[in-house]
């Protein structure tokens, strides 16, 4: 185990308990930018990573009761067939870029995605603001289908970039489905990740993207990260943070691009 790595997915986890924020939007641009690793490589490991906190994630939601069935599946729908084309264009790049050129491409996407789910956090934040003068009994006439259609576009990024699995669903979730409460949302949002991130990791493995020591050091740190983190929230006021690491992940994207 390498306790560097350890050190960056306990950070990573820690932050991801204690603000909600998307643990791969802060892990790829860790493992680019400060650890070295190749993008693709990064996106593969990261997908990886994300699998077994998902599915614990989600587990919790469905006991809780947190998970809106019906909302799940029409974002597994699109999903599912999202991540597959996700990973047919990441296939066909590869067969057509040589490597050394498509590692500057896929960095290049990486930042693409960063900067979305900073906009993606900025518009969340707007959304909550008004949310206490919409009305909490808006029909949901439409949302299956753009729920569909969110989880297609999703899908697709997450499959090519690792990003938006949390950080870009649930703004979009928040702006289409707004008659859902914010519990719900977020809860299906997780099961969602559940459902697609296995798809995603295994393509990625399959095309030998993942290092698994770098991902089993991450697991290492995390884990207790994410407990701790989640600790943490019940009394720690996370505006100043998510502030801080929305500057940063700006930066990442900035840099990545």
């Amino acid at each position: 185990m390498d306790p560097r790595i350890a050190l960056a997915g306990f950070i990573v986890g820690t932050i991801t308990g204690a603000t909600g924020i998307g643990g791969s939007s802060l892990l790829a641009p860790l493992l680019i930018l400060v650890l070295g690793v190749s993008p693709t490589v990064a996106v593969g490991t990261d997908l990886v990573y994300g699998v077994p906190t998902k599915l614990l994630a989600a587990f919790v939601h469905a006991r809780q009761k947190t998970v809106d069935r019906r909302l799940t599946g029409d974002l597994a729908i699109g999903g599912i067939p999202g991540s597959l084309a996700g990973l047919g264009v990441f296939a066909m790049l590869r067969s057509r870029i040589p490597t050394a050129a498509l590692q500057p491409v896929m960095r290049h996407a990486i930042g693409i995605a960063i900067l979305c789910a900073c906009v993606a956090m900025v518009t969340m934040v707007v959304l909550k603001r008004r949310a206490a003068v919409r009305d909490a009994g808006a029909a949901l006439d439409g949302a299956r289908w753009r729920a569909v259609t969110i989880g297609f576009v999703v899908g697709a990024l997450v499959a090519m970039t690792s990003i938006g699995a949390g950080s870009v669903t649930l703004p979009l979730l928040m702006l289409a489905v707004p008659a859902l409460g914010a519990r719900s949302l977020i809860g299906s949002e997780i099961a969602f990740a559940a459902i697609i991130l296995p798809i995603a990791a295994a393509g990625h493995a399959g095309f030998g993207n993942v290092d698994w020591r770098i991902t089993a050091s991450l697991l290492a740190g995390s884990l207790p990260g994410v407990y701790l983190g989640s600790r943490l929230c019940l009394w720690l006021d996370d505006r100043p943070l998510r502030a801080i690491i929305l500057a940063v992940l700006a930066y990442a994207a900035y840099r990545l691009l």
